[in-house]
């Protein structure tokens, strides 16, 4: 557009659409940084994972999406240091104190602003104008080619292709000539069936641009913004206070299409499906309905992120927790182990390994003095407890006699129409339903106050004993010293 002053005067047609926008680019100054990360340590990685507003790719913005197919690391990057990580950030962000280096100056304007013209000055009294929408679309080429980043969002000389279009929306809308990336995550649980995978937070990517949106119950997602070309679909496993990492010690990720239109997921990859069942367990200690338990460790600046590790290096036990690992991210907190089992199974150990985080962050002195029959029990009452939520026949854990795991928690709780699925009502290993089990009707978070302290087996049954009445509470007793014998 040719003006002068506030009147129109004429539309340059020797001007192209494109050649106006390089003129507009010249001259704006950025709304963005293109920053690369290059963490030095975990400690270095867990400060970028505190920062909740910060976006950040384990891989380079400005490539094809497709030259990665997963958990990309780069070759540069010495063994045991994490991989750089790529974000675009407002010229005025205050950035984690994480060394970095800034790649280029970008020009992204919110959706606000779309619409309205950018305007510079040129000679005899005119101006060069272009929308905030046009100057995205067209500074946006196939990242096939190799951007050039000499100038705020300088648009590629051989950029010849036609943008716009539009395509389908959602029942959430999208303004005429766009689209709303949305979909479905599912998996097929061996036991449910197929179900929707909650909690996940899915990315769709343009260049610079990421909009995102969280899976429901049912694992439908919608993102929070719209766009008029083709974006890439990408998400890992990973909310703001936990992250299940692959045998790399990276969060594990799964990339999707670059496409327009609805991405539907179904998760049948093996490994996949192992690190989505932590997940969905992890979600649903950090974020569902617990039944008024404390949440495992929160991200902080101090505890940081959770990190558990799907690591399927050997089959010869379950999981472990490492309470040192969650101080200023050393490492995983938690290791789940043997991925061929059940799959209510490996939903349980997950519970029980953060049901010993939840120990270690609510007291962590009687933690460490606890005996291993203290803690590993407790653990073990919580597996139940919350993976029946999820799985209504789950039996709770296989306790094998002489073991530190006994199922004195179940018993303090259940009822006689609680054991009916055993035979006959008898012990079957995983609760007693005979003579011995004369207990019930404690709840799990009365169970749980009564750990704070106590170190020993007598300690914490006398502190349930003394802090809660319980019409069975002179059978408590004879309950724990059955399962101390057992």
């Amino acid at each position: 557009m040719a003006t002068a002053g506030n009147d129109l005067l004429t539309f340059n047609k020797t001007l192209t659409a494109k050649e106006s926008s390089k003129l507009v680019a010249q001259e704006m100054k950025a709304t963005h940084y293109y920053i690369k990360f290059m963490p030095a340590n975990q400690a270095d990685y867990a400060k970028l994972k505190v920062d909740s507003n910060l976006i950040i790719y384990p891989f380079p913005l400005d490539a094809a999406v497709s030259e990665y197919n997963g958990n990309y690391r780069d070759p540069a990057v010495p063994a045991g240091v994490p991989t750089y990580q790529y974000a675009s950030v407002p010229v005025n962000y205050v950035l984690p104190n994480v060394p970095y280096v800034k790649l280029a100056d970008l020009f992204l304007p919110d959706e606000s602003s779309k619409g309205s013209l950018v305007t510079i000055k040129g000679g005899s009294g005119s101006s060069y104008s272009v929308s905030g929408r046009e100057l995205v679309n067209q500074s946006i080429c196939d990242e096939d080619e190799e951007p050039d980043y000499s100038r705020a969002a300088l648009l590629p000389e051989d950029c010849e292709e036609e943008y716009g279009g539009g395509g389908p929306s959602t029942g959430t809308g999208a303004p005429p000539g766009e689209w709303r990336p949305s979909g479905r995550i599912t998996m097929n649980d061996d036991i449910l069936g197929l179900i929707g995978v909650e909690g996940i937070k899915v990315r769709a990517r343009r260049w610079f641009t990421t909009y995102a949106g969280i899976t429901d119950a049912n694992g439908y997602y919608h993102v929070d913004g719209t766009f008029s070309r083709p974006a890439n679909y990408w998400f890992n496993f990973e909310r703001y206070d936990c992250a299940v990492r692959d045998y790399t010690n990276t969060t594990h990720e799964v990339n999707g299409p670059k496409q327009e239109g609805v991405w539907n997921l179904n998760i049948v990859n093996p490994y996949d499906k192992y690190c989505t069942t932590i997940f969905r367990a992890a979600h649903h200690y950090y974020y569902r309905d617990i039944q008024g338990l404390r949440r495992p460790p929160q991200n902080s600046t101090w505890a940081t992120q959770t990190a558990i590790m799907a690591d399927p290096s050997t089959n010869s036990d379950n999981g472990s927790t490492f309470p040192p690992n969650n101080f200023l991210g050393m490492g995983s907190l938690i290791h789940i182990y043997n991925p061929d089992r059940p799959i209510d199974e490996i939903y349980g150990t997950t519970i029980h390994e953060l049901a010993h985080a939840v120990h270690w962050e609510m007291s962590p002195t009687s933690y460490y003095l606890s005996s291993s029959t203290v803690c590993e029990s407790w653990a073990t009452g919580v597996q139940w407890v919350l993976t029946k939520m999820t799985y209504p026949l789950y039996y709770g854990k296989y306790c094998s006699p002489g073991k530190d795991y006994r199922n004195v928690v179940m018993d303090m709780i259940d009822t006689p129409s609680d054991l009916s699925y055993f035979l006959g009502g008898s012990f079957q290993n995983y609760g007693f339903g005979g003579s011995s089990d004369q207990v019930q009707g404690y709840t799990i978070v009365e169970i749980e106050n009564a750990l704070i302290g106590p170190t020993t087996w007598n300690e914490w049954k006398d502190n349930i004993k003394n802090n809660y009445n319980n019409a069975t509470e002179n059978n408590l007793d004879a309950l724990f010293l059955n399962w101390l014998n057992y």
